[in-house]
Protein backbone atom coordinates (compact mmCIF):
# COMPACT_ATOMS: atom_id res chain seq x y z
CA UNK A 1 0.00 0.00 0.00
CA UNK A 2 2.96 2.32 0.67
CA UNK A 3 4.14 1.75 -2.89
CA UNK A 4 0.76 2.80 -4.21
CA UNK A 5 0.76 6.01 -2.19
CA UNK A 6 4.35 6.71 -3.21
CA UNK A 7 3.56 6.09 -6.86
CA UNK A 8 0.54 8.38 -6.71
CA UNK A 9 2.58 11.15 -5.09
CA UNK A 10 5.28 10.79 -7.73
CA UNK A 11 2.67 10.92 -10.50
CA UNK A 12 1.14 14.04 -9.01
CA UNK A 13 4.54 15.69 -8.65
CA UNK A 14 5.68 14.83 -12.17
CA UNK A 15 2.46 15.70 -13.99
CA UNK A 16 3.06 19.51 -14.14
CA UNK A 17 6.49 18.84 -15.61
CA UNK A 18 5.34 16.49 -18.38
CA UNK A 19 2.07 18.30 -19.15
CA UNK A 20 3.66 20.65 -21.74
CA UNK A 21 4.74 17.65 -23.80
CA UNK A 22 1.11 16.70 -24.27
CA UNK A 23 -0.11 20.27 -24.83
CA UNK A 24 0.24 20.05 -28.62
CA UNK A 25 -2.69 17.65 -28.86
CA UNK A 26 -4.84 20.01 -26.83
CA UNK A 27 -3.65 23.06 -28.79
CA UNK A 28 -5.43 21.72 -31.87
CA UNK A 29 -8.81 22.39 -30.26
CA UNK A 30 -10.30 25.44 -31.99
CA UNK A 31 -12.41 26.67 -29.06
CA UNK A 32 -10.87 28.32 -26.05
CA UNK A 33 -11.18 26.11 -22.98
CA UNK A 34 -12.04 27.56 -19.64
CA UNK A 35 -9.59 27.38 -16.77
CA UNK A 36 -11.87 24.89 -15.01
CA UNK A 37 -11.90 22.54 -18.01
CA UNK A 38 -8.11 22.77 -18.28
CA UNK A 39 -7.78 21.88 -14.60
CA UNK A 40 -10.12 18.91 -15.05
CA UNK A 41 -8.16 17.74 -18.09
CA UNK A 42 -4.92 17.94 -16.11
CA UNK A 43 -6.52 15.94 -13.30
CA UNK A 44 -7.72 13.39 -15.87
CA UNK A 45 -4.19 12.95 -17.22
CA UNK A 46 -2.85 12.53 -13.69
CA UNK A 47 -5.56 10.01 -12.88
CA UNK A 48 -4.87 8.00 -16.04
CA UNK A 49 -1.16 7.96 -15.16
CA UNK A 50 -2.02 6.75 -11.67
CA UNK A 51 -4.15 3.95 -13.15
CA UNK A 52 -1.25 2.88 -15.39
CA UNK A 53 1.11 2.95 -12.40
CA UNK A 54 -1.38 0.93 -10.37
CA UNK A 55 -1.60 -1.65 -13.16
CA UNK A 56 2.20 -1.83 -13.31
CA UNK A 57 2.49 -2.30 -9.55
CA UNK A 58 -0.18 -5.00 -9.63
CA UNK A 59 1.57 -6.90 -12.42
CA UNK A 60 4.87 -6.59 -10.55
CA UNK A 61 3.25 -8.21 -7.52
CA UNK A 62 3.59 -5.16 -5.29
CA UNK A 63 -0.13 -4.98 -4.49
CA UNK A 64 -2.59 -7.40 -3.00
CA UNK A 65 -5.50 -8.24 -5.28
CA UNK A 66 -8.03 -6.66 -2.91
CA UNK A 67 -6.05 -3.40 -2.71
CA UNK A 68 -5.64 -3.32 -6.47
CA UNK A 69 -9.32 -3.92 -7.18
CA UNK A 70 -10.51 -1.39 -4.61
CA UNK A 71 -8.10 1.31 -5.75
CA UNK A 72 -8.78 0.64 -9.42
CA UNK A 73 -12.53 0.88 -8.83
CA UNK A 74 -12.05 4.17 -6.98
CA UNK A 75 -9.90 5.59 -9.79
CA UNK A 76 -12.38 4.48 -12.44
CA UNK A 77 -15.30 6.06 -10.59
CA UNK A 78 -13.39 9.33 -10.31
CA UNK A 79 -12.46 9.14 -14.01
CA UNK A 80 -16.11 8.72 -14.99
CA UNK A 81 -17.09 11.69 -12.83
CA UNK A 82 -14.29 13.77 -14.37
CA UNK A 83 -15.30 12.88 -17.92
CA UNK A 84 -18.92 13.74 -17.22
CA UNK A 85 -17.93 17.09 -15.70
CA UNK A 86 -15.61 17.89 -18.62
CA UNK A 87 -18.37 16.99 -21.06
CA UNK A 88 -20.85 19.17 -19.18
CA UNK A 89 -18.51 22.18 -19.11
CA UNK A 90 -17.26 21.70 -22.67
CA UNK A 91 -20.75 21.55 -24.17
CA UNK A 92 -21.44 24.35 -26.69
CA UNK A 93 -23.57 27.21 -25.28
CA UNK A 94 -26.58 26.34 -27.45
CA UNK A 95 -26.65 22.79 -26.07
CA UNK A 96 -26.49 23.62 -22.37
CA UNK A 97 -30.12 22.63 -21.80
CA UNK A 98 -29.97 19.46 -23.90
CA UNK A 99 -29.26 16.13 -22.27
CA UNK A 100 -26.41 13.97 -23.51
CA UNK A 101 -27.21 10.41 -24.70
CA UNK A 102 -25.83 9.04 -21.43
CA UNK A 103 -28.11 11.37 -19.45
CA UNK A 104 -31.15 10.37 -21.53
CA UNK A 105 -30.49 6.65 -20.99
CA UNK A 106 -30.47 7.16 -17.22
CA UNK A 107 -34.01 8.59 -17.24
Amino acid sequence: MEYLIGALLVALAVSPIITPFFASAEAERPEQESEEVRALLAEKRTLYAAIKELEFDHRAGKLAVEDYEQTRRSYEERAVALLEEIDRLDRPPGRQGLASPQERVGR
